[in-house]
């Protein structure tokens, strides 16, 4: 009882002094004057279990008290290991973006890959029409979530859970601008509704086509999120709850149609976003399980981005694509060139659920398979 009491009190100590912190500020709080952070952590018992105490209290599990966590002596071990690895990724004056702990810093290998999917792309398109690519004079620097030209155009970010229906969020993302422009306010679509009705397999992956296809077969109508919301832990329901919606066409002469963008073309790519509006594309994440010491080191460093442009040089361009997202914007920062990205990890992800990807290297494949879809 009297320890019951004194772990109590501690929680509850810990909670009121570090509230207003999030885990990566309070752990940067307190290794903040010392030298070699890596050794102390491996070699001072007392202070990593102070900074996974804290973490177990800032990320408490959804059924926590519903089950037991027959992997927690694991979990303990690969917090320890994230954790000396995004500090020693931060200590690097060369690394052009920060990581921080999060939510996923103690999942496993294979918890963390049933965020990624199977993404099936149409073959590369590298043709197109010549007078379609004339690339026209637009500004070095626009952002999608700060304009008034179409108010709305990008909602707030969602999260996928422990399903593989990155698609679905990626096709809401691009399709909510053009909600906009119809309705003349902001509806975040339903990504639920793709995953229980599209052709697309649920949580087990899908495609571009295989969304896009649902809609125009069903009218060119998709359901509002308010009114086919989410299952509570994103997974896919047992069949079809209904195919009403709202409709996002709006004439004869501007239907709801798409593009596969040229591959490898991101001058014509900047050009899409800034004059019709948000990206739908493929990308890769990385791997955790296997021996592929290059997927795992990208999944490591998108896993846990934080803030500035995110590059990883050698990432493959044309295989393991496996994530969808949306790009939203573009501009440069301390000289180099980044798509600013809308993920659908939830908002304690990356910054506030966003990340910069290195722009004009199509990194990690961000301009292999980009689709525009919208009214033009």
């Amino acid at each position: 009882m009297i320890c019951k009491i004194f772990f109590i009190v501690l929680i509850c100590s810990i909670g009121t002094i570090h509230s207003l912190l999030n885990v990566q500020d309070f752990i940067d709080s307190i290794l903040i004057n010392e030298k070699n952070k890596i050794n102390l952590i491996e070699n001072d018992p007392i202070l990593f279990q102070r900074i996974y105490n804290y973490f177990q209290l800032h990320y408490r599990k959804e059924n926590f008290n519903k089950k037991v966590d027959w992997k927690k002596s694991e979990r303990t071990q690969i917090f320890k290991s994230n954790l000396k690895y995004v500090l020693q990724h931060n200590e690097n004056p060369l690394n052009t973006f920060k990581l921080k702990i999060n939510e996923m810093s103690d999942w496993t290998d294979y918890e963390r890959d049933q965020l990624r999917t199977k993404i099936t792309n149409e073959p590369l398109n590298r043709n197109q029409l010549i007078q379609s690519r004339q690339h026209i004079q637009i500004p070095d620097f626009y952002d999608w979530t700060n304009q008034n030209r179409v108010p709305g155009a990008v909602t707030p970010v969602k999260n996928q859970r422990h399903c593989g229906s990155c698609y679905a969020f990626a096709m809401v993302g691009a399709l909510e601008k053009t909600y906009a422009q119809i309705y003349n306010q902001s509806g975040p679509l339903s990504p639920q509704e793709l995953i229980d009705c599209s052709y697309a397999n649920g949580c087990e992956g899908g495609s571009f086509t295989d969304t896009f296809n649902y809609i125009r077969d069903n009218g060119f109508r998709l359901n509002l999120e308010k009114d086919y919301p989410s299952t509570i832990d994103g997974k896919q329901r047992e069949k079809c709850e209904k195919k009403t919606g709202v409709l996002l066409s709006f004439n004869s002469k501007y239907p709801l149609q798409y593009e596969q963008l040229p591959s490898e073309d991101e001058t014509y790519m900047k050009q899409v976003v800034y004059t019709r509006g948000p990206i739908y594309f493929s990308f890769n994440c990385g791997k955790r399980e296997g021996n592929d010491t290059i997927l795992r080191e990208v999944s490591n460093k998108f896993d846990h981005y934080a803030s500035g442009i995110f590059d990883v040089p050698g990432c493959p361009a044309y295989r393991n694509m496996n994530h969808a997202l949306v790009i939203v914007g573009y501009g440069t920062e301390n000289g180099i060139d980044y798509w600013k990205v809308k993920n659908s990890w939830g908002t304690s992800w990356g910054d506030n659920g966003y990340i910069k990807i290195r722009r004009n290297k199509n990194m990690c494949g961000i301009a292999s398979y980009p689709y525009y879809v919208g009214l033009f």
